[in-house]
């Protein structure tokens, strides 16, 4: 009983560490990524709008964006003497990405339950915890606005529940994690070999993809119950090419991508390769060489198939192979105590230096920084100003607030927005925005060539914004 609780005990000072860590990350004073701002104005727009079935150009399910919808109605919102509903953006940073962190703390805890399934101990179990917890990617998604955190979190609670003989609950949650992102398809056949592993009957099969079968047709009913083009449709539009596979002679480069960016899965590189090292040392897997294979296996299949297929490169999709790894590594080292100690501490220290110094594993957030000071700016700007926007389309969407009244308008091309700049009869100032690091002379030389009158009106370190006056003024 007493070795029961001080295993509980330990066990929760490493979901205190993981809520610690996240925390840290959840308060950090970073503006959304452009992706990220997508999702969380469509999240918003359902939070003050009341916009439940997100209408827009969504090509992801709706499950991640609706947690966030919901953590910003209850965390984030305000009203007026109206009535009117409000979210600061700021607030909402918060708000949208506190979902993803509480997931992160979950799924430290199903990599200890997790690991304790599988037999690793307690020791295993908190060892795999702590790994999971210092993971770069683990700190860097939990504490985002992507959908990637809450497929990871929903994939793991199935495949526990399935290792537990809870065949109908592991299928529901299989089909959650399907309404997440559609990346649950290449955890689908790991969890199908559980039955396997667990010498289930039959039936378990059955029950387990009738559940998850159910749940994906509910989600099918919801995406045909929206008046906007399927997000399955869009998905495929946005992401995927007329090849499926990759040029074979891109395949060495992408493989060499993809393998650096797995070196942050465990650590920075430098502490990855102890970790594995480390692990590496111990061969007598014993009774347990079908379940190192499988784990194996997931991890090569995952690594080859994003090298042949024609996926986006994002590192974030290699967050499904972070659970095999921190199995294998844990169970490795579970039963040698020092090592095992001192690869808690070299693990710690690396979450430690994650956190200060940053990782590549997306784009540099401080790039971003300004984008809130830009749309305050262009907010205080007439009603039905004109904003003629190239670049920044998501991110502005989402910094100049739910209720904004300006005219945001798009072109893809210098000299088709110069020829309808010119063409609209409106005597109104209207401007011109872009990053500081986009090549802006053509645009601007073409508004001036038809008559505009171009100055340089608002300036950041990362943004610019340019006044427009149009010909005659």
């Amino acid at each position: 009983m007493a070795e029961r609780l001080t295993g509980l005990s330990a066990g929760a000072l490493v979901l205190l560490f993981a809520s610690m860590l996240q925390f840290q990350l959840l308060t950090l004073d970073q503006r959304f990524l452009p992706d990220e701002a997508h999702f969380m104005t469509f999240a918003r727009r359902a939070a003050v709008q009341g916009e439940w079935m997100l209408p827009g150009a969504l090509d992801k399910p709706p499950l991640s964006v609706y947690l966030s919808a919901i953590s910003m109605a209850f965390v984030g919102n305000t009203s007026d003497a109206d009535g009117v509903l409000h979210l600061d953006a700021r607030v909402g940073e918060f708000a949208g990405k506190l979902p993803n962190s509480l997931l992160a703390v979950l799924a430290v805890a199903l990599m200890m339950r997790l690991c304790a399934q599988v037999g690793g101990g307690d020791q295993g179990a908190l060892l795999a915890g702590l790994l999971a917890a210092c993971s770069p990617y683990l700190l860097m998604y939990g504490a985002s606005a992507y959908t990637d955190m809450s497929l990871l979190c929903f994939a793991l609670a199935a495949i526990s529940c399935g290792l537990a003989g809870r065949w109908a609950w592991s299928g529901t949650l299989m089909g959650l994690a399907f309404c997440c992102k559609p990346q649950a398809l290449f955890v689908l056949p790991l969890l199908l070999t559980l039955p396997v592993f667990r010498r289930a009957p039959r039936l378990a099969w059955l029950r387990m993809l009738l559940r998850m079968l159910l749940v994906c047709g509910l989600l099918l009913l919801w995406d045909a119950a929206r008046p906007e083009t399927s997000i399955f449709q869009l998905a495929a539009a946005n992401n995927l090419t007329a090849d499926i596979l990759a040029h074979p002679a891109t395949w060495w480069s992408r493989l060499l991508d993809w393998l650096v960016a797995a070196g942050w899965l465990l650590g920075p590189p430098l502490i990855s390769g102890i970790l594995i090292a480390a692990a590496a040392t111990n061969r007598r897997y014993g009774q347990d060489r079908r379940l190192v294979f499988a784990l194996l296996a997931f991890v090569a299949a995952i690594i080859v198939s994003h090298t042949i297929l024609n996926l986006n490169m994002y590192a974030r999709y290699l967050l499904l192979i972070l659970p095999p790894l921190v199995l294998l590594m844990a169970r490795s080292i579970a039963g040698r105590h020092r090592l095992r100690i001192l690869i808690a501490i070299i693990a710690a220290s690396g979450a430690l230096w994650t956190i200060q110094q940053g990782s590549p594993l997306e784009d540099d957030r401080q790039l971003h920084a300004g984008i809130d000071a830009l749309a305050e700016y262009l907010d205080s700007k007439p009603v039905a100003t004109v904003i003629y926007d190239p670049w920044l389309g998501w991110q502005l969407d989402y910094y100049l607030g739910a209720w904004h009244d300006k005219r945001r308008v798009h072109y893809p091309a210098a000299q088709a927005l110069a020829a309808d700049a010119a063409a609209l009869d409106e005597r109104d100032i209207r401007y011109f925005v872009a990053p500081v690091d986009k090549p802006t002379e053509s645009w601007l030389v073409a508004l001036q060539a038809l008559g505009f009158a171009v100055e340089l009106d608002f300036q950041s370190e990362n943004y610019l914004a340019w006044r427009l006056k149009p010909v005659g003024d």
